[in-house]
């Protein structure tokens, strides 16, 4: 069973097809002015980057929204004739040739295995496959070798279609076999094969709100499949087929593209907007935005804005529109230019003639709708007309001198007219002007209380009858020229001004507020204000055009696209039904109300290279390091002299690319990100060693982020003298060095202290020679002299007076302890004396000499080891009067048999023992004495340890002292 043409349907999309052939459409051409390889364009694809890829038959082309990079043979590709692309895993792109297929990785080709025949199609399934079409072939690679398939069974197969869903299915379409899907390795038929394979299916796809509904492209038209049936809705010979954001087809057509919607189709070709040529491919990108494929005329891209533009190219005289009106008809529109008065009805322009002769009646000024549904015309000396549904008379009788401005009727039904010769009101019946005021007005406006208002080059003046004209009482519109006035609500007026935006005047509150450019407008010089139905305020600037929301009187944000920067008229402004209508001087802009704008998508960022160099200028050459993007995902270290960076990132936004506007931080350096600049590449100077992750962010002119945050991490290394290491090894040494220093002032002082203590030394053993030679000299002498003069005095005392002779011995007792203390005294002072050995010698002898002539066996053992150490007179003075003190003791109360006397030297010990075996020592009568206590203490000023051990059997004195103690103690 085959399906015909529904002919009404046809028909009546054809009829709206007429309806909009007035329109001029935007569409944005990229060719190879802008830098494309070549114009025939055969396919597109995008990259997860947001570029685009664009094949031709001159190479390959890549498109950020604002540049593009061409490669082609020279680059390494295998021919220049590409017509297929498709992406695959990790951002490769798979090329279709006429030598066969090629893979791009972004910075080399590799060239695989050839086909016989050019390679007309692409694609890539959710496993990362590729599937390719050669001479109506299906093959798919393996990046080693090209493997043909068969679908049906029939090796001689002929594949018309290659088709891969947004889920990665991959379909193809079979001359007279119909549609097959691969699922899971295995190709499974459409259940609606019958009815398909007597079709010759040249592209397809699934609906993207209804998976069930099937739209393809056959030799005869457009059709569409779903369970019921299978539904023409265009004939032709079409080439590509495509569903927009707003689930509209696009077709491909040998003479321009089709748009088909709910309720209208569209034919865009070279009349409205687009190209004559053949569209070869058509592709949604990630933005929802259509790009077009065309052969000879390059890339187009379809602009999906909420207003059209009427000018010269739809049949006006002139593209300056001054005044627009409401026409007499229900969908008529009159449009005044300087060309002529003009009327646009069922999508067509036609000029209306005013009845004169002379030339200036074509200058139209402004038009005018009154209530009783006449429309005025003033032109720019020729003339006030009106149209009073019949005819266009002339109102005006007295010359065509005037140029008028603007007219107003007020709620008295009185018209009044601004002219250069100053403001009037219009007698109907004698179509004489009255003179009201001197003032020049540009507009005039009728308040809620009945007041006439005129805008001037001087503020706001309030007309009532001759000659009572006065000043609108407000300093914030003294000396501004009015362009223009509007009223919102029964309180508010508006004033478009000339340089200071719009005056915003709640006659309740008097409060004024103002809107400029910095508060969103597009510029302060505005031309014209507009309340529309719906609550929206539409202000025509000199630099485009703007919204206002009267709730707060805040410029609603323009979107994602470009800005029209176009020049308004004044009081060229008009809402019908729900297109607003804008006079300008590139023609008529026609905003529709109720057009929605595909959704908004998120700019993308990427970070396209990062050079490091060094500051001075003679080793930048030397010292520069280039790191391309796929470098820079790991951490990147740099040495402390390539501190200096330059970053330089690309935003994609290919809705509106010179809208985008780039945020930036540093972390390590600075945590806040900057404000927002135009400037696509970053410099940072002389960056101190440490680690550091840039950032950068793209922000569209609506304040939409990129969906990421491009970024990258780098660590600048410190130089040796600024490592942990190098500190550390600095720490060391000045410790060493404080150290060395204190050593050597420590060494200097004790070299001093010893050169002190040498000198001390000497002197004080030449003083202890000199002392001892003299002591022994003078006291030695005397005292000899004291014993020879008593034994002479007692020569000479009888024999028999024992008391004298009694004294005199004692005399010669003194004499002689006093002699042999003397000796102990000369003993000591002698410096020859100060060794050990010299000291241990000296208490034997004094010992021997003690027990001599007694019966008391004094016994010595002295054993040294060798050691002979010097001591300092103190301590040799303690030591030999602790132990005279002991071996005194023994003779004097121990009444001993036997003393021993030794010495040795235990380790670093010296150990001095006096033993005796007699009968111990009298606690009582020995503490009598000092000489106990005196042993005690000279042995703790030496350091000493001194033991005394008594009891019946003996006593033993023990003294130990340690060398190092012993030697340290010196005569300071």
């Amino acid at each position: 069973m085959y399906y015909k043409t529904i002919f009404s349907l046809v028909l009546s999309l054809f009829l709206f097809s007429l309806s909009a052939f007035a329109q001029r459409y935007n569409f944005r051409q990229y060719d190879i002015e802008d830098g494309l390889t070549q114009s025939q364009v055969t396919a597109i694809t995008q990259d997860s980057k947001r570029r685009l890829w664009i094949s031709t038959l001159g190479g390959l082309s890549s498109f950020n929204g604002k540049q593009f990079n061409s490669y082609t043979k020279t680059n390494g590709l295998n021919n220049n004739f590409v017509l297929a692309l498709s992406l695959g895993k990790n951002d490769q792109l798979w090329l279709g040739t006429a030598r066969g297929v090629s893979k791009f990785n972004g910075f080399q080709f590799d060239n695989y295995a050839k086909t016989k025949e050019w390679v007309s199609k692409l694609v890539t399934s959710a496993t990362g496959t590729v599937y390719g079409l050669s001479s109506s072939r299906l093959f798919k690679t393996d990046e080693k070798q090209i493997t043909f398939l068969t679908v049906s069974n029939d090796s001689a197969e002929n594949v018309t279609a290659l088709k891969v869903d947004a889920k990665g299915k991959v379909a193809v379409a079979i001359l007279r076999k119909g549609i097959f899907y691969l699922d899971k390795g295995h190709w499974n038929a459409h259940p609606q094969n019958e009815t398909l394979k007597k079709m010759i299916i040249t592209d397809f796809f699934t609906d993207a709100r209804q998976e069930d509904k099937l739209w393809l492209l056959a030799s005869e038209g457009l059709y569409a499949l779903d369970k019921n049936n299978l539904r023409q809705y265009v004939s032709g010979k079409f080439t590509a087929i495509e569903q927009d954001a707003k689930n509209n087809i696009w077709i491909g057509y040998s003479s321009g593209a089709y748009y088909l919607t709910s309720s209208s189709l569209i034919h865009f070709n070279g009349k409205n907007g687009f190209t004559n040529n053949m569209v070869n491919a058509i592709f949604k990108d990630i933005e929802n935005n259509i790009w077009l494929a065309t052969d000879g005329t390059g890339l187009f891209r379809y602009v999906d804005r909420d207003y059209v533009i009427f000018d010269e190219s739809q049949g006006l005289n002139s593209k300056t529109v001054m005044s627009l009106a409401n026409g007499p008809g229900q969908e008529e529109i009159w449009i005044g230019t300087y060309g002529g008065l003009f009327q646009y009805q069922a999508g067509k322009i036609q000029e209306i003639q005013i009845p004169s002769k002379l030339e200036d009646t074509k200058n139209i000024n402004f038009l005018y709708n009154d209530r009783q549904k006449n429309i005025w015309i003033g032109t720019v000396y020729g003339g006030l007309w009106c149209y009073n549904g019949k005819n266009i008379v002339s109102m005006a009788e007295d010359n065509h001198s005037i140029a008028y401005n603007t007219i107003l009727e007020d709620s008295k039904g009185r018209i009044w007219v601004s002219t250069n010769a100053g403001c009037f009101l219009l007698n109907k019946k004698t179509k004489q002007l009255e003179w009201v005021s001197k003032q020049f007005g540009s507009s005039l406006l009728e308040t809620s209380a009945g007041e006439i208002l005129v805008g001037t080059q001087d503020g706001v003046y309030i007309l009532n009858t001759p000659n009572q004209t006065r000043p609108l009482n407000l300093p914030q519109l003294s000396g501004s020229s009015i362009l223009c006035m509007a009223k919102s609500g029964p309180n508010t007026l508006l004033f478009g001004t000339s340089d200071n935006g719009i005056l915003i005047w709640d006659r309740k509150t008097g409060k004024m507020k103002t809107l400029s450019t910095a508060q969103g407008l597009a510029s302060d010089h505005i031309y014209s204000l507009l309340p529309d139905q719906q609550g929206l305020i539409w202000v025509g600037t000199g630099k485009g055009i703007n919204k206002i929301n009267t709730k707060d009187f805040k410029v609603i944000q323009n979107s994602n696209e470009p800005g029209l920067l176009v020049e308004c008229n004044q009081n060229a402004i008009l809402q019908h039904h729900d297109d607003i209508w804008v006079g300008t001087t590139k023609g008529a802009i026609v905003y529709n109300r109720n057009h929605q704008l595909p959704p908004t998508v998120a700019p993308y960022v990427y970070i396209n290279s990062v050079t490091a160099f060094a500051q001075n200028e003679g080793r930048q050459n030397k010292q520069r390091s280039i790191f391309k993007a796929n470098e820079l995902g790991n951490i990147v270290t740099l040495p402390f002299h390539q501190n200096n960076l330059n970053i330089s990132y690309t935003g994609v936004f290919l809705a509106n690319p010179d809208g985008l506007v780039y945020q930036y931080r540093l972390l390590g350096l600075d945590n806040k990100y900057s404000e927002p600049t135009g400037n696509t590449s970053i410099n940072f100077s002389s960056i101190p060693p440490g680690k550091y992750t840039f950032q950068v962010k793209a922000i569209t002119k609506a304040g939409v982020p990129s969906v990421d945050t491009a970024s990258f991490s780098f660590e600048i290394t410190p130089p040796y003298y600024q490592t942990g290491v190098f500190r550390l090894l600095i720490f060391v040494l000045i410790v060493l060095l404080i150290l060395l220093a204190v050593y050597i002032i420590l060494n200097l002082n004790e070299r001093k202290r010893k050169l002190r203590l040498k000198i001390k030394l000497e002197e004080q053993f030449k003083v202890r020679k000199q002392t001892a030679e003299d002591f022994h000299d003078d006291l030695g002498n005397k005292l000899t002299r004291i014993s020879v003069l008593s034994e002479v005095l007692s020569s000479m005392i009888d024999p028999d007076d024992t008391e004298k002779r009694g004294i005199i011995s004692k005399i010669n007792d003194n004499v002689n302890e006093l002699y042999r203390g003397t000796k102990d005294i000369l003993w000591s002072l002698n410096p020859k004396n100060d060794k050990l050995t010299e000291l241990l010698g000296h208490i034997r002898e004094f010992g021997e000499e003690m027990f001599n002539n007694t019966s008391v066996d004094f016994q010595s053992h002295i054993d040294l080891g060798g050691y002979d150490g010097k001591l300092s007179l103190d301590v040799s003075r303690n030591l030999l009067m602790i132990f005279k003190e002991a071996i005194h003791n023994a003779l004097k109360h121990a009444k001993p048999g036997m003393v021993v006397f030794s010495a040795i030297v235990d380790g670093e010990t010296l150990k001095i023992t006096v033993k005796d075996d007699g009968q111990g020592l009298d606690p009582i009568g020995s503490m009598d004495g000092h000489g106990i206590n005196n042993m005690n203490v000279r042995a703790k000023r030496i350091n000493a340890k001194l033991n005394i051990n008594s009891n019946a059997t003996g006593t033993e004195i023990k003294l130990a002292v340690s060398l190092s103690t012993l030697m340290r103690l010196k005569n300071v």
